[in-house]
């Protein structure tokens, strides 16, 4: 299918203090999270791998996994907008697909490739709704114990819910509705 993908899997969450993990590296059911993220990636048939991680101590924790698909491990300080540009000599091909490294997902990355360039997009982007908190199961009333976030980014699509009209990071419209 000829897209190379970029797993994004450096970063770190302060809500996890202790632990000086990756979030992508963190174990679920024995494995690192981003084992999951590599098998439905052979899975779809996108082999051309490129894993981007904070540090070298991660990249020689993730060399050590053994996976079956050839996977090129780059190590930085910075795994973000600017880790896409220290690669940008690694990419070679026609269409990149960025996936995050601590996302367990059960859609296929071989199916977003492939609407992708069914509809010869610029861009795909792939969604999902924040779920709606309400009470909690054991039936009382009380708070959700998920803290909220101080701002929201805006995400505007168009009924059909097909294609992105719209995209302000929550930072972004809090500083032009001031």
């Amino acid at each position: 299918m000829d897209f190379q993908v970029v797993i994004l899997a450096g970063g770190f969450s302060s809500n996890l203090v202790p632990l000086e993990v990756p979030k992508a590296l963190l174990p679920v059911a024995n494995r690192p999270v981003l084992s999951y993220v590599l098998d439905l990636l052979e899975s779809s048939n996108l082999k051309d791998l490129i894993v981007v991680v904070e540090g070298e101590d991660a990249a020689l924790t993730v060399g050590g996994y053994g996976y079956l698909l050839p996977v090129l491990i780059v190590y930085m300080f910075e795994v973000a907008a600017g880790a896409l540009r220290a690669i940008a000599h690694h990419l070679t091909a026609k269409d990149i697909l960025i996936v995050s490294g601590d996302i367990v997902s059960d859609i296929s990355p071989g199916a977003v490739a492939a609407t992708h360039r069914r509809h010869d997009a610029a861009v795909t982007a792939m969604l999902c709704a924040e779920p709606v908190s309400g009470s909690s199961e054991s039936g009382g009333a009380g708070k959700d114990k998920a803290k909220k976030p101080a701002c929201y980014d805006i995400i505007g699509l168009d009924s059909s819910k097909q294609f992105l009209l719209y995209i302000a990071t929550g930072v972004e419209v809090k500083r032009d509705t001031r």
